[in-house]
């Protein structure tokens, strides 16, 4: 009898959140479950040597049973090897720069399904530090390792709105009514993720283990931002965070729109959506604190190059495009105050109407 998929959290939050903290704490506890935890580098987990059963290169077993091991290797084998073992429970820690849906997607390759599943993504997050971080630049790596100045706030937006449990590290030293604001926050991006305050990453394991909550075809398209576009009435009122919806059948002037974008209103925390041009494919939209990114909905071609390809791709491309633009353009915007800059928001989009 083949035995059940393994459940599998995945634990991100950026440098410094806490999540190493959090892992000792459940490496340590007493919770009657085999975790085996994955992490970036030994170093950074205590592994005390009175609790070592036994080590290996790459794998130390702790005295209550768990198995903490260093990611060396392919994410996809090194789940695929610990699924041979009688285990109740896998923990991953990502980089303090790792998105979560990548790591997700992995979980819905090849084999994988039949061994592990994906039962939450849990978010820490440093109460104390993050609204300097959301506004800050930091040096990152890129692809190649190589180091590259990147504002921090569209990483923790990801990782705020593509999560199912938001903890709140560090609640000591913040005081109520800003943790109550950064509460408000959190939900305005995700609505459905749990959020709990934690100290030193001390919480109950049975919060974060065997939830159930991760729902992967919600998981890709993110939340869904309709269920916060119609709610009438929240606590986020309460703390001065609302949003509203733009939406308009028009296309814009490429140069008026982009001229918006360089004057972008203060209020606006968060912006997502798609947008529709005249003479030009639509794109999609989505701002984070000081980053403002807009992607092509499908490859941009001039006259030219569309009529290099063959007819039937034309035909093909014409037709995507047509669908595309019935689509009207839809912005969500989230911030502080904007009931009051609504009006102006709208009628500065409106003047970029073609």
């Amino acid at each position: 009898m083949n035995k059940p998929p393994i459940p599998t959290s995945v634990l991100v939050g950026f440098l410094g959140a806490g999540k190493t903290t959090l892992i000792n704490h459940l490496l340590s506890d007493q919770h009657g479950k085999k975790i085996a935890v994955i992490v970036n580098e030994f170093g950074q987990v205590n592994v005390d040597a009175k609790l070592v059963r036994f080590t290996s290169e790459k794998m130390v077993e702790m005295s209550n049973g768990c198995i903490c091991c260093t990611l060396r290797e392919d994410l996809l084998q090194e789940l695929r090897a610990l699924s041979e073992l009688e285990l109740d429970y896998i923990l991953i820690e990502s980089t303090g720069i790792g998105e979560p849906l990548p790591i997700a997607q992995t979980f819905h390759m090849e084999d994988l399904p039949q061994r592990v599943r994906l039962d939450s993504i849990i978010t820490v997050v440093d109460a104390e530090n993050f609204w300097e971080s959301w506004q800050s630049v930091d040096e990152i790596e890129d692809a190649g390792g190589n180091p590259v100045q990147a504002p921090l706030a569209p990483l923790l937006a990801d990782q705020l709105e593509f999560t199912s449990i938001v903890l709140l590290n560090k609640a000591d030293r913040v005081s109520e009514s800003d943790l109550q604001k950064l509460e408000s926050f959190v939900h305005e991006l995700n609505p459905y993720a749990r959020i709990y305050r934690t100290v030193r990453g001390q919480i109950e394991p049975q919060k974060l283990l065997g939830t159930g909550l991760y729902n992967y075809a919600q998981g890709l398209a993110y939340p869904d931002w309709e269920a916060e576009w119609n709610k009438s009435g929240s606590e986020a009122e309460e703390y001065g965070f609302e949003s509203f919806v733009y939406r308009s059948e028009r296309g814009f002037e490429v140069q008026a729109f982009e001229a918006f974008l360089h004057s972008w209103p203060k209020e606006v925390i968060r912006a997502k959506g798609w947008v529709k041009f005249v003479n030009h494919v639509p794109v999609t939209l989505s701002q984070a604190g000081k980053q403002i990114v807009l992607e092509p909905r499908m490859e941009p071609l001039n006259e030219h190059e569309l009529r290099a390809l063959p007819k039937a791709e034309q035909a093909r491309y014409r037709a995507l495009l047509e669908a595309l633009n019935r689509e009207p353009t839809e912005i969500v915007f989230i911030g502080q105050g904007l009931s009051r800059h609504q009006d102006e928001i709208v009628r500065r989009l409106e003047t970029c109407l073609a």
